[in-house]
């Protein structure tokens, strides 16, 4: 069964991750670094990282078109 912290991450996967690298690090320690300038997001829990994405999208939307590989 999954943990909380799994299931957090797949859901932030799942709705940023054309625009994000999201990563859990350990605990307290989440991560996102945008795909097309690679400035990273950091904070202590999955919905404050969502937050921060989504102030960050708010104010400057990565374009969908930059690959996931990178």
């Amino acid at each position: 069964m999954a943990t909380l912290d799994e299931r957090d991450l797949k859901s932030l996967r799942w709705g940023w991750g054309s625009a994000y690298i999201v990563d859990r690090l350990g605990p307290g320690a989440w991560i996102a670094q945008r795909r097309d300038d690679h400035t990273t997001l950091r904070a202590e829990s999955a919905p404050e990282l969502r937050d921060a994405i989504m102030a960050d999208y708010a104010a400057r939307p990565v374009p969908r078109d930059v690959s996931p590989a990178q």
